[in-house]
């Protein structure tokens, strides 16, 4: 079985692998982790905040209250999300998943329905 990473760097990892994911969006990470007043999430782009977390357990409980500290940082009209990824440190592999809400992923898609309608005429 491989080693754990540690919490920090594991979490580094999410972080960068996030920022990578939005780079068309201009995603960066906060210099403090989130922990700052003027940048509260751990991952930042043109229209989203995005708070991250990493295990190598098999789950991760989600609960309404983390939701609601999720939904504080979200700043300027920014679609807050919460990306979770899930390390399995035998086969050295990861699983990333975003969570946002129906409403929000339902307004993305309906700007992308907008504008690919636009772009057929």
């Amino acid at each position: 079985m491989a080693k754990a990473k540690s919490t920090t760097g594991m979490g580094k990892e999410h972080e960068e692998a996030i920022v990578k994911i939005f780079s068309w969006d201009n995603a960066h990470r906060s210099k403090s982790s989130g922990a700052s007043f003027h940048d509260r999430a751990d991952v930042t782009s043109n229209n989203m905040v995005i708070e991250c977390e990493a295990t190598e357990n098999k789950s991760y409980s989600i609960t309404l209250e983390n939701w609601n500290e999720v939904l504080e940082k979200a700043h300027s009209g920014k679609h807050p999300g919460w990306a979770i990824r899930f390390r399995d440190i035998e086969h050295g592999k990861h699983t990333d998943l975003i969570l946002m809400s129906a409403h929000d992923v339902s307004e993305l898609l309906e700007e992308v329905e907008t504008y690919r309608e636009m772009a057929v005429k």
